[in-house]
């Protein structure tokens, strides 16, 4: 049976490619992009123009990560689409470019060992006319006409000697800078071409001509965004204006140009299969399974030159994992590179740069919810070596958070959708020993409407937005609302003698705001920052705005009050303190003081 079902496949496939009337590489346009917390969905549009028959589409040079499954092709009914298939592809082939690169570098080196040699002879030159002065040879002694005829001898000579020189060192510096340029234009050539690119093709059948726009959509796990929030008060008798920003990144190998950006709080890398909760055994725990989610991690480093320690632009940096290529990237102009979205696990990091012997970091741990830094020193070479560096990655006996791992803030990872509901949910005792023995209050988080459906939220950003592939956060204002708060001050002065304002945002879940950093600006002046934690069940959220110099407090000790005396052999004392609140402010204040008893 199992043979009947292989033979029949291979029949399939060679009737839907085997009577195909032409190939078409398509030229298509990134128009819309959808970014998650965690990835993002690429929608792509193509112009076709097909004549009746079988035709092969394809679209290259696209992401290496796509997933295969989350392609989508839409063909506006026109045709009928029969296959569909994503594939890699690595150019080996050096383009006609590359190769003038080359060769510009390798005249420029031979100029370059001209150059020395001339400077090498001078060198001999110089040493010949002073270890044969006449001045030290002649026996019978110089005359005074014979010492100054050859002091401008040699004056003369050593001056143009020298000269030569300095011009020859000079232009080598030069030569050198050349040569430097030459190799961060032909490295970034060489990433550009030599970098993994995923490819979409499908066949259509076409019973009429088409002429029609194709979208393709596919999903790319090496992109994100997370949201963060500016709370501004200009005067506590107005609303407080908050100020819904994003910070997105991506490093999927194409740039965004113009793009229409939506931003999802949808997870749909998450496996949509419900969870078994099984019951609990003393010393074992039957059908134990691993989470099918990992949180992404981060691989950040910096490639330096080996001997001067200088950063090193536009070097290639490719992730391996069971030597499958995971992902690649350049460096930036100040040698750093960053990997974003990769799954906990073990990797294999190669670097390379022409000029310089590639270098290969075996094993390196990716843990999960944190950041790993994995720096480079290469070692330079005079020619184009094949050569590479392997070691083993080490963690470090002692490792240093601010170092080698750093965590990464939980809301990076976990999509927490706002508000809660008014009805709680007891989970009731699950059969087995060591379940629940108590009932257990739980309250159920919901998602806000958008448009019509009760499902996550959607941000459609206004304006088109340009986002390059390189890794780095850019700030996107998603929109601005005014909302009326209730002000109240507080002060503590047994702790600190200044007046804070604070903000009670009730209801503050119908606002859609998720976890995040929130900026504080008062009056016009940044006061800090805080954070938004959409775990809460409280109704109301207090926002701490800062200090208020315009109201003070002053907390004293009533000296003329204090009382101490015996009753028998107690001792009862008496301490007064008074608390003053002055309001400089041309409006009412409500606020609350805390103070103790002793």
């Amino acid at each position: 049976m199992k043979i009947s079902i292989l033979i029949l496949s291979f029949v399939i496939t060679i009737n839907t490619f085997g009577s195909i009337n032409d190939t078409v590489t398509l030229n298509s346009k990134i128009t819309d992009v959808t970014l998650f917390f965690h990835g993002a969905q690429i929608t792509r549009k193509a112009k076709i123009n097909l004549p009746k028959g079988k035709h092969l589409l394809v679209l290259d040079k696209l992401p290496s990560g796509i997933n295969p499954q989350s392609i989508q092709v839409d063909n506006n009914g026109k045709g009928e689409i029969l296959s569909v298939r994503y594939d890699t592809t690595t150019s080996d082939d050096k383009s006609k470019l590359v190769s003038e690169f080359e060769d510009m570098i390798r005249r420029q080196k031979t100029f370059l060992k001209e150059l020395q040699n001339k400077t090498d002879i001078c060198d001999i030159e110089e040493k010949i006319l002073l270890d044969n002065s006449i001045l030290n040879n002649k026996e019978g002694g110089t005359t005074i006409e014979e010492i100054k005829k050859a002091s401008e001898f040699y004056r003369t000579r050593l001056n143009e000697i020298r000269r030569n020189k300095l011009n020859l060192i000079i232009r080598q510096d030069s030569i050198k800078k050349e040569i430097f340029q030459l190799y961060k234009e032909l490295n970034k050539k060489l990433a550009k071409e030599q970098e993994t690119s995923g490819k979409i093709s499908f066949v259509i059948e076409c019973k009429t001509p088409v002429s029609s726009y194709f979208n393709i959509s596919y999903f790319v796990p090496s992109a994100g965004w997370t949201p963060l929030y500016d709370f501004r008060v200009n005067n506590i008798n107005e609303p407080l204006t908050i100020v819904y920003n994003a910070n997105i990144h991506q490093s999927t190998g194409e740039d965004w140009n113009n793009v229409n950006l939506t931003l999802s709080t949808n997870r749909p890398s998450v496996s949509n299969t419900k969870p078994e909760l099984k019951p609990w055994y003393i010393d074992r725990i039957h059908n134990k399974k691993k989470s099918t989610y990992n949180s992404p991690a981060v691989l950040k480093g910096k490639v330096t030159d080996g001997e001067t320690g200088e950063p090193i632009p536009f070097a290639n940096i490719t992730v391996y994992q069971n030597d499958k290529l995971i992902k690649g990237t350049v460096s930036d102009f100040d040698g750093h590179y960053t990997f974003k979205g990769l799954l906990p696990g073990l990797y294999d990091i190669k670097v390379s740069y022409v000029g310089y012997e590639n270098k290969e970091i075996k094993s390196v741990v990716i843990e999960n919810n944190r950041v790993t830094f994995q720096d480079f020193r290469l070692k330079p070479s005079s020619e184009f070596l094949e050569e590479v560096e392997v070691l083993n990655y080490k963690i470090p006996a002692k490792r240093k958070e601010n170092k080698y791992l750093q965590p990464i803030n939980k809301d990076d990872a976990t999509t927490v959708m706002p508000g809660r509901s008014d009805i709680p949910v007891y989970a009731s005792n699950v059969r087995g020993i060591g379940s629940l023995q108590n009932e257990t209050e739980i309250y159920i988080t919901k998602g806000y409407q958008s448009g019509q459906n009760v499902v996550n939220l959607e941000y459609e950003i206004d304006v088109p937005y340009s986002v390059p592939s390189d890794g780095n956060d850019y700030k996107v204002k998603i929109k601005e609302v005014k909302r009326t708060v209730q002000f109240v001050y507080y002060a503590v002065p047994k702790l600190d003698k200044d007046v804070f304002l604070t903000a009670k945002i009730t209801n503050w879940s119908q606002a859609d705001l998720l976890s995040g950093k929130v900026s504080i600006y008062y009056k016009g002046i940044y006061t800090g920052q805080t954070e938004i934690n959409a775990n809460g069940i409280k109704d109301t959220l207090d926002i701490s705005l800062g200090r208020d110099n315009d109201v003070v407090v002053e907390r004293k000790l009533l000296k003329e009050k204090k009382e101490s005396y015996f009753t028998g052999k107690n001792v009862k004392e008496t301490v007064n303190r008074s608390i003053s609140v002055k309001n400089n402010k041309n409006e009412k204040i409500r606020i609350i003081i805390e103070d103790q008893f002793h």
